[in-house]
C-alpha cells in the first residue's frame, strides 16, 4: 500500500472526466464491493447471525484504523530502504510488498480482532464466528486500499481495469488473510490444551501473513506471474466456502442434538426442532414458499430456540456457571411459551401432544469434536 500512497497523484486523472466523478467513481468502486462481499458472508451465518452494530465496528476499524495505522508504520520501515539506487528498485518493492506490507497489514488488523475476542468473549460461539469477524476487518481494509489504489490510475480505461482485478477477481483478498487468523483464534478459543490454546492463533496468523506476502510476490512481478495470484485467490476461496459449509454443518448438528432434549422434555414440539435447524426455513427465502405472515411470527420461536441451543453448546465448550445455567431457563421459558404460540400450532398443523412429523433424525448424542 505504501508505494501507491506516496505516488498518489490526483492530477492523473484524465482531462475527459471530472474530478468529482472521477472521486466518486472511486468511492463506488472501492466500498460498495466489499459492502456486498460482507453482507453476503453476513447472511451465510444462518442460525446465529452475530451483531450487526459489532460487525460494523469491525469493518470500520479495518477501513479507518487499521489503513492508517499501516500507512504509518509502512512508510517508517520502508525508510530502510530509502536509499536504494533505483536499479534495484524491484527488489525494494518486492520488500515493501512481500514483507513490510503482509507483517504490518495483518498485525494491525489482528489487533482489532483480537479486541473482538477478547471484549466481546460471549458473542464468540463457533469457529465460523472467528471466520465472519476477520473477514468484516478485511472487508474495511479493502474498501479503502482500493480506493487509494483507484486514485492513482491514469485513465478511465485503466481505472475499470484495476477495479474488475481488485473488487473483484482479487476482491476476497484481506477476508481470507484475516479470515485465517479469526479462524486461528476461534480454535485456540475452544481448545482444552493449554499449548493449542496459543498454537492456533499464532498458526492462524502465520498462514494469513505467509498467503498475504506470496499474492504480493506475484503481483510485484506482474505479466504471467498474476495467474499464479489468481490461482492462489481460486485455492483461497475454496478454502473459505469448505469452512463455511463445514461450520455450518456442525452448528446444524448442535442444533440438532441439544434441542433434542427439549422436545423429549416437551419444551417444544419436533417439527419446531427440526424447523429451527433446517438452513432453508431459516432463510428469509422461504418466505416465498411459506408466506410472509408466517415466516415473520414464527421468527421469534425460531431465534429463541437456536439462541437455546447455542447456550447449552456454550457450557459443553466453556463449562456451567450460574449465569450461563441461569440463561438457559429463561431461554427455555421463553421457548416454551412461544412453542404455544406457533401459527402452525395454533392453525392445527402442529399438534400438540403429537410427534408428527416424528422426532429429529438420529443423530450423535455428543457435539463433534471442534467447535
Amino acid at each position: 500500500m505504501t508505494a501507491f500512497f506516496w505516488n498518489l497523484d490526483l492530477g492523473n486523472f484524465p482531462e475527459e472526466a471530472t474530478l468529482t466523478t472521477m472521486f466518486l467513481a472511486c468511492i463506488f468502486f472501492g466500498i460498495v464491493p466489499m459492502v456486498i462481499y460482507a453482507f453476503i458472508v453476513w447472511r451465510l451465518d444462518r442460525w446465529e447471525k452475530e451483531p450487526v452494530p459489532l460487525l460494523i465496528a469491525a469493518f470500520v476499524w479495518g477501513a479507518i484504523p487499521a489503513v492508517i495505522f499501516a500507512i504509518i508504520a509502512q512508510s517508517i520501515l520502508g525508510l530502510a530502504v530509502a536509499d536504494i539506487p533505483e536499479d534495484e528498485s524491484l527488489l525494494v518493492q518486492i520488500y515493501q510488498a512481500s514483507i513490510v506490507a503482509p507483517v504490518t497489514e495483518e498485525v494491525i488488523k489482528g489487533i482489532g480482532l483480537l479486541a473482538i475476542f477478547l471484549l466481546f468473549r460471549r458473542e464468540v460461539d463457533s469457529v465460523l464466528d472467528g471466520l465472519i469477524y476477520g473477514s468484516m476487518i478485511g472487508f474495511g481494509f479493502s474498501a479503502v486500499e482500493n480506493i487509494l489504489y483507484f486514485f492513482g490510475q491514469e485513465n478511465v480505461g485503466a481505472l475499470l481495469l484495476l477495479v474488475f482485478l481488485r473488487a473483484f477477481v482479487f476482491g476476497m483478498l484481506h477476508a481470507l488473510f484475516t479470515g485465517l487468523f479469526g479462524v486461528g483464534l476461534a480454535l485456540g478459543k475452544f481448545s482444552s490444551n493449554p499449548f493449542l490454546r496459543v498454537a492456533w492463533p499464532a498458526l492462524g496468523l502465520a498462514f494469513g501473513i505467509a498467503t498475504h506476502a506470496l499474492h504480493n510476490y506475484f503481483a510485484t512481478l506482474g505479466g504471467e506471474n498474476i495467474l499464479y495470484a489468481v490461482l492462489g485467490i481460486s485455492l483461497g476461496m475454496v478454502w473459505f466456502i469448505l469452512t463455511i459449509i463445514i461450520c455450518l454443518r456442525h452448528e446444524n448438528r448442535w442444533i440438532q442434538i441439544q434441542l433434542s432434549e427439549e422436545v423429549d422434555n416437551g419444551v417444544l414440539f419436533a417439527q419446531q426442532a427440526i424447523d429451527t435447524s433446517h438452513f432453508w426455513t431459516r432463510s428469509s427465502l422461504s418466505a416465498l414458499s411459506q408466506g410472509f405472515g408466517l415466516v415473520w411470527n414464527r421468527r421469534k420461536l425460531l431465534h429463541e430456540a437456536t439462541e437455546l441451543a447455542f447456550a447449552k453448546q456454550r457450557v459443553l465448550n466453556l463449562g456451567s456457571s450460574e449465569p450461563r445455567l441461569q440463561r438457559i431457563e429463561g431461554l427455555r421459558e421463553r421457548v416454551r411459551r412461544l412453542s404455544r404460540e406457533d401459527p402452525l400450532v395454533l392453525a392445527g398443523v402442529i399438534e400438540p401432544g403429537r410427534r408428527l412429523p416424528p422426532p429429529l433424525p438420529p443423530v450423535r448424542r455428543m457435539p463433534p469434536p471442534l467447535p
